[in-house]
């Protein structure tokens, strides 16, 4: 009896423990794909472009053309992410960057993937204003129904009640949410970071029991 109790708890936990770890793996696998299939391309292009010039020179050099060149593809990747990062941070790299993204968006069937993967890289960036906000839990849409939120800032109504903003992300893209208006008294403060409360967002939820029981962990919360 003792063990046909534990079986379906223990079932469950497994079931659990897999589709959680799945989902983080195919949050690392993505970005990890879209960058190797882009790398390779690059590498590819570059390959056949500086081929020739070493075919040519192979005779005049100690070691094997194929050393050389392998070399200088990666040099010429890492001066060139430089001199991107570099010029990013211009004005003109500024202006250059939303022209790109003004003209990606204008394809029709590029346009919706590439805002997705847009905003939700920004969303991660140094440069967001939400990253480091408060995480809290709140009763919304309804009384009994909870969600996770960041209050962004403080507002005071005319008659001078002071009330959170708060924003809610949506699943599963989190930059589509919404915004309520609470008072402090009706909202729980976590220690959860933005980091985790996007990945339990992206994951669809599947996430939430690991990340909170982990980051409770750390924080000495029985």
């Amino acid at each position: 009896m003792t063990t046909g109790n534990r079986s379906p708890s223990f079932l469950a936990k497994c079931r659990t423990h897999v589709r959680a770890h799945l989902a983080t793996g195919l949050l690392l696998l993505i970005p990890l794909a879209v960058t190797y299939l882009i790398l390779r391309f690059i590498w590819s292009f570059l390959y056949e472009a500086l081929l020739p010039v070493f075919d040519l020179a192979e005779g005049q050099i100690t070691y094997p053309a194929g050393i050389y060149l392998q070399v200088s593809i990666v040099a010429i990747l890492a001066v060139s992410l430089y001199l991107l990062g570099w010029l990013a941070r211009t004005v003109v790299g500024a202006q250059a960057i939303n022209y790109w993204h003004r003209a990606i968006e204008s394809i029709p069937v590029v346009r919706g993937f590439y805002r997705v993967i847009r905003q939700v890289t920004d969303m991660f960036s140094d440069s967001n204003p939400l990253s480091g906000k408060p995480v809290v839990v709140l009763e919304y849409p309804r009384l009994g129904m909870l969600s996770l939120g960041i209050v962004t800032s403080r507002f005071v109504m005319p008659n001078g009640e002071e009330y959170l903003t708060v924003y809610i992300p949506t699943i599963p893209i989190p930059t589509s949410g919404y915004m309520a208006f609470v008072k402090e008294n009706e909202v729980t403060e976590t220690n959860i970071t933005f980091d985790e409360i996007m990945r339990i967002i992206l994951s669809g939820g599947v996430l939430s029991e690991e990340i909170t029981r982990a980051h409770y962990a750390r924080e000495g919360v029985s």
